[in-house]
């Protein structure tokens, strides 16, 4: 009987240059993500226009994205060495893999929420906003459990030992350390954790507020128009039914009949200034101002709905790669979409600065020094008056 072939040796990515391609931008997301997301968070604490419930949730996913830049020199370090993890201890690489993890899920939950938030605050009357997201309580434990449930998915695992994460010889990276064959059934019930508990909720909630938010914006938009062409047709009407009445009492009324009129025309006209002109202008004027604020607000979901698009196209790549087998064809492109994974990180705050209406504002105040000129900024910073000495660059 012929002997069996040799097993195909497993797959390491051992291309140093490869690895060091790849650690250079990880160093780059490390400093735009550090800078922009800390930026995202100083914004909010320097300015009260920006404090409001949706922009909390937008301070909670800066938050996920700066930890994840601050531990991403643990990959740098774990992809440029060249003999595994040169430290003595792998407490770092297994934190930072860690964290990586449980940010996936608190972003994906993070941008679940900042959907439902938008979908009542545009769809739902005030009261029912307010019954929701108007008491502090209920948006902190909303938080902590943003963090709370992704935590246990991730780390309870590991403490049961299903998984193990630190530094993998395979890819040198932090992320699941190697492990031998007998837990590799248990390596794919850990991903299969991860895959379900993670993923299918934040998506099914994002799909369906997204589209309702759209079906709404598109079904108020079309009311408006609508109601703008019938208040045009019949402000028409009603000057051409002015102009005629003029014209036949020009013509045809006598002089008596005429001038006995003229008083009363003469007060129906100064009613009709001081009541009906005025009044319509002033109900014009507050209907604009609500058009605005409706205009402000689909503006600020639609930023964020971009957000969300960056998000599921870092992701993607890694969700693909998740599914098929550590040694199968696509092996060698893991190190990539994990690093278009972390690409994410650094993305959002270039969203806020680019089209966001307030943070933009809030950015340029910071970065240009003109401290004064932050909208409604808090008080301490307020009292400083120009602002001198805080921060190098003045």
């Amino acid at each position: 009987m012929e002997a069996a072939g040799p097993t195909e040796k497993p797959f390491e990515f051992d291309s140093y240059g490869q690895r060091l391609f790849i650690a250079i931008i990880i160093s780059c997301i490390f400093l735009s993500g550090v800078f922009g997301n800390g930026l995202v968070i100083l914004s909010v604490f320097l300015s009260r226009r920006l404090r409001n419930v949706t922009n909390v949730f937008v301070v909670n996913l800066a938050f996920a994205d700066f930890l994840v830049c601050l531990f991403s020199p643990a990959t740098v370090i774990a992809l440029s060495s060249r003999n595994g993890w040169p430290l003595k201890s792998e407490f770092y690489c297994s934190a930072a893999a860690m964290i990586v993890y449980v940010t996936i899920g608190v972003s994906l939950y993070n941008l679940a929420s900042i959907a439902v938030n938008r979908y009542v605050l545009i769809t739902k009357p005030v009261e029912t906003y307010q019954r929701i997201f108007g008491k502090q309580i209920v948006v902190i434990l909303w938080i902590a459990l943003l963090w709370i449930v992704p935590g246990v998915l991730v780390i309870l695992p590991v403490i049961m030992g299903i998984s193990n994460i630190g530094y993998n010889t395979k890819y040198h990276s932090c992320s699941d350390a190697e492990s031998d064959s007998e837990s590799s059934s248990l390596e794919k019930i850990y991903d299969l954790i991860l895959l379900l508990g993670l993923f299918p909720g934040p998506t099914i909630v994002l799909i369906v507020c997204y589209w309702k938010i759209y079906r709404h914006v598109l079904t108020h938009s079309k009311r408006l128009a609508l109601n703008k062409e019938e208040s045009d047709a019949l402000s028409m009407t009603n000057d051409s039914k002015g102009a005629t009445k003029s014209n036949e009492d020009t013509g045809n009324m006598s002089e008596s009949n005429s001038c006995a009129s003229l008083p009363r025309t003469g007060v129906s006209d100064s009613e009709t200034v001081e009541g009906s002109i005025k009044p319509k202008r002033k109900k014009r004027r507050k209907k604009t101002v609500k058009s605005n604020l409706s205009r402000r607000q689909v503006e600020i979901t639609k930023n964020l709905f971009y957000v969300l698009c960056a998000f599921l196209v870092c992701i993607t790549p890694y969700l693909i790669l998740l599914v098929f087998n550590d040694d199968g064809p696509l092996a060698a492109f893991a190190p990539y979409a994990a690093a278009c994974l972390m690409i994410n990180n650094c993305i959002n705050w270039i969203i806020y600065a680019t089209k966001h209406p307030h943070f933009k504002v809030v950015f340029k105040c910071i970065l240009t020094c003109k401290w004064r000129e932050i909208p409604e900024p808090v008080g301490w910073l307020r009292d400083r008056g120009d602002g001198n000495k805080l921060c190098p660059c003045c």
